[in-house]
């Protein structure tokens, strides 16, 4: 099913006015640590409801924020849509001030030390390539949200 085909469904099965829902974009679950269709299976079992990035990206890439209440369909590696997603809150927070509790909610480690390791070398690598340098002090953009379509 193709990605406008699943949003008209989508509308269609939640009684949705075209003109009041915004369809933000795709979201695909890529893999570092952990594979995409690892993490496709946290976020369609409900254990990842949270995904960090780095803040400075953001600026460099000249993107937009993420805003709550934008809705993503999330795909498989095959460009296939497997559920609908929205942005319920987006905080920034430095690095070192991430809680266990909000890191938890990225789903894939037991620990905070364990999220910090592998986030660390994620957000290293981000910084290598877009030219900024990662540090403790630097901000992630922490995006919470919840799958409302599957």
């Amino acid at each position: 099913m193709s990605i406008s085909e699943y949003w008209e469904k989508f509308l269609k099965d939640s009684k949705q006015n075209p003109d009041e829902v915004g369809f933000a974009g795709e979201m695909v679950f890529d893999g570092n640590a952990v594979s995409g269709t690892e993490r496709l299976s946290l976020v369609l079992g409900g254990k990842k409801t949270a995904m960090f990035s780095a803040f400075d990206s953001y600026g460099i890439n000249r993107e937009p924020l993420p805003v709550s209440g934008e809705l993503y369909i999330v795909e498989d590696a095959d460009g296939e849509p497997k559920c609908i997603v929205e942005i319920t809150d987006v905080n920034l927070v430095p690095f070192s001030d991430v809680s266990w509790n909000l890191a938890e909610r990225d789903g894939e480690d037991e620990n905070l030390e364990s999220w910090r390791e592998k986030t660390r070398e994620i957000m290293e690598d981000e910084a290598a390539v877009c030219g900024f340098e990662f540090t403790d002090s630097s901000k992630l953009v922490c995006e919470i949200f919840r799958v409302i379509y599957r």
